[in-house]
């Protein structure tokens, strides 16, 4: 088993397997028109934290029969270390490839769907923004 571990380390290491992704994060301002019963304040993205993981596709059929629900946008499973769990749980947008995503959130009680793998690892289901 300890072999396997040392395995998929190496794949997220080798940079023709892993992907760049950037999680983003946003603070809140409230400009001269705001109004608390409208909740109308502005969010502007701060600087992106950038990590690494092997991304896979999520095929419709996968999105439709396992746990995630319909979604028709197409999803993304990003195999990453733990210790981002945070980060994926309190960002509000994901990026790859320059293709923006939000971290899956309806079905699921506003709760992301992040899984504890075996060896300090982590997935996380992320879905195209749309």
């Amino acid at each position: 088993m300890m072999k396997e571990i040392k395995n998929v380390r190496k794949l997220l290491e080798n940079p023709e397997f892993n992907t760049k992704v950037n999680l983003f994060f946003s603070s809140k301002s409230y400009g001269s028109d705001y109004d608390p019963y409208e909740s109308n304040a502005t969010y502007s993205n701060l600087n992106p934290l950038t990590i690494k993981g092997y991304v896979t596709e999520v095929s419709a059929e996968a999105l439709v029969w396992k746990q995630y629900g319909l979604h028709q946008m197409g999803a993304k499973e990003i195999l990453c270390e733990d210790k981002y769990k945070a980060a994926f749980e309190k960002c509000n947008k994901v990026e790859m490839d320059d293709i923006e995503y939000q971290v899956f959130r309806e079905g699921t009680g506003s709760r992301t769907i992040i899984q504890k793998r075996p060896g300090n690892l982590m997935r996380v289901v992320v879905t195209r923004k749309g």
